[in-house]
């Protein structure tokens, strides 16, 4: 069965979802981020978590008239 959880890349503390036991898990993912090796107990998917909110503005704020 598949399961899923959200957890940070111990590497670069990017926010990453872990996904286990999906088709295309391995036992050695690498981050998305930083592409560096992630230790992990069962086969994993690692996607980056972009579910939060920005942290910088990504519009500029309108001018006032």
């Amino acid at each position: 069965m598949a399961t899923g959880w959200f957890g940070p890349c111990p590497h670069c503390k990017a926010p990453l979802a872990y996904l286990e036991s999906v088709s295309g898990s391995v036992t050695s993912p690498k981050c998305p981020r930083c592409s560096q090796t992630v230790v992990v107990t069962r086969a994993t998917l690692l996607m980056a978590d972009n579910s939060g909110p920005s942290p910088t503005p990504t519009r500029k704020p309108a001018k006032p008239s």
